[in-house]
């Protein structure tokens, strides 16, 4: 009987929407699908990671870096009827959706998804589009005026290509994206590889906006403007996947929180643009992972990022909101163009562990509150192995550094209100004061060990030297800075 209500059911939406209806196959009859008690991604760990407690600048962090998860159940309580199909088509009822053929896109968007409890199995098959507009598959909100919002919703084992993105979700609760290649869809260079600076790119693999809860793994994302970009949302696991050779940025957090980037490989995430002052410039504004506008509370964490990404990883700022709290641990960062791992204008961010190779500077931060630097190993880098700008309160403990021109350079600069228009015009309000720079191994620089300019009631204890031009370098005031015990 069921089998019968939802053909016929099926039918008339398909025809009035234009659209042949999908074959049905043939199964038992079941009860109707009920929604779980509680929201879940299929077969996938919970998606919320722990993130080690705030710390100040004086103190020893406690870190978690594998966040605790329990099993979860599968998508749905009851069996989904199997439903194939082979063309696209408007996708609105409980199933498990079997691909069984390649699809061209007619026009925009072929398969937009407006339901709960979801399954698309694309079984390899390939969804192209035209012309780089619309999307493959479009998971949105539906019943108008009182929306509801797609919960349970699994899309696997697909390739989209010529597509705005290969998958969209503007709105979705407990998304499973899993074992696509999402590949060739928009860019937004020319031939040259040239973009826009500071632009808020568009077009790519995976685009995913307010989504409460999803994982996306094992997917290929290269060869377009971002691999993965996840906008405005909270409790997303991104891990395993690759996402390389994309123009602006391989994986891309705007505004979210509480999520976790691990196990991917980024690689040559790069394009040429103009710097404010008309430069062109080979990376800049690209990187492999980036977190933007607020992202907070995230853990980054075992992630390989080689080749030429423009940074490695990027918590970028420049006018909208820093993220504060989260941690960068575990990563191998090798070759990036300039910043291995660059921060500015955010506060309480930890960088532990991680593995740093042949940048220009391993690590940048400036005008921040609360960093936490530890346990890095730092080498061959053009510039400078850790860097800080009219910063306060950081810890930089216990981190190797060799073959660097300046192994830790920390200072003061004057900067321009109307440059920097959105920061607090205090004279003293990043005055470079109250860091502990401890028990760091600091060797081979060609100009300096540790040099610091204009650095208030801060201790530099217990590193050790060898082989560097000039052990310390301290100049300008140094109103309550205790230098002790560090030597060869």
């Amino acid at each position: 009987m069921l089998k019968s209500i939802l053909a016929m059911t099926a039918f008339l939406f398909l025809s009035l929407a234009g659209c042949a209806p999908a074959e049905i196959a043939e199964v038992p009859d079941a009860p109707a699908v009920a929604l779980p008690t509680a929201p879940r991604a299929p077969s996938a760990p919970d998606a919320t990671p722990t993130l080690a407690p705030t710390v100040g600048p004086t103190s020893t962090p406690t870190i978690t870096p594998t966040p605790t998860r329990t099993p979860t159940p599968t998508i749905t309580p009851t069996p989904l009827p199997v439903i194939s199909i082979g063309h696209c088509a408007p996708i609105w009822q409980p199933g498990y959706y079997k691909i069984t053929a390649n699809i061209k896109t007619p026009e925009l968007d072929c398969f937009q998804v407006q339901g709960h409890n979801i399954i698309i199995d694309c079984q390899g098959f390939t969804v192209e589009g035209r012309n780089f507009q619309g999307y493959a598959f479009f998971v949105r909100q539906f019943f108008r005026p009182f929306l509801e919002t797609p919960t349970n919703v699994e899309i696997k084992n697909c390739k989209a290509t010529r597509h705005r993105a290969g998958i969209f979700v503007s709105g979705g609760n407990n998304i499973y994206l899993h074992d696509n290649d999402l590949s060739g869809n928009r860019d937004d260079v020319n031939a040259d590889r040239f973009g826009i600076f500071l632009g808020l790119t568009e077009g790519g693999g995976i685009r995913l906006d307010n989504v409460r809860g999803g994982i996306v793994e094992n997917n290929v994302t290269s060869k377009q403007a971002i691999g993965i970009d996840v906008r405005d949302s909270d409790r997303v696991i991104i891990r395993n996947n690759t996402a390389s050779k994309n123009s602006a940025w391989g994986i891309n957090l705007i505004n979210t929180s509480n999520s976790e980037i691990y196990n991917n490989t980024t690689q040559d995430n790069i394009r040429y643009c103009a710097w404010g002052n008309g430069t062109v410039g080979r990376g800049c504004d690209a990187g492999g992972i980036v977190l933007q506008d607020g992202s907070s509370n995230n853990i980054v964490r075992d992630n390989l990022i080689s080749g030429e990404n423009g940074n490695g990883i990027f918590i970028k700022a420049h006018a909208l909101r820093c993220g504060n709290n989260n941690l960068l641990q575990n990563n191998k960062i090798l070759n990036a163009v300039y910043n291995a791992i660059e921060l500015s204008f955010c506060k309480d961010n930890q960088i532990i562990g991680n593995e740093l190779v042949g940048s220009y500077d391993a690590i940048f931060f400036g005008y921040t509150t609360g960093t936490i630097v530890r346990g890095n190993k730092i080498a061959e880098m053009q510039n400078h192995g850790i860097i800080s700008i009219n910063s306060r309160g950081s810890i930089i403990e216990g981190n190797q550094i060799t073959n660097a021109r300046e192994g830790i350079y920390l200072y003061y600069t004057t900067w321009d209100p109307k440059e920097f228009f959105f920061l607090t015009p205090t004279p003293d309000q990043y005055a470079v004061r109250d860091h502990s720079i401890l028990n760091n191994k600091v060797s081979d620089n060609a100009v300096a060990g540790i040099r610091l300019a204009n650095v208030l009631f801060s201790r530099v204890e217990g590193n050790t030297f060898a082989n560097n031009a000039r052990n310390l370098w301290i100049e300008g005031k140094t109103d309550g800075t205790v230098i002790s015990e560090n030597g060869q």
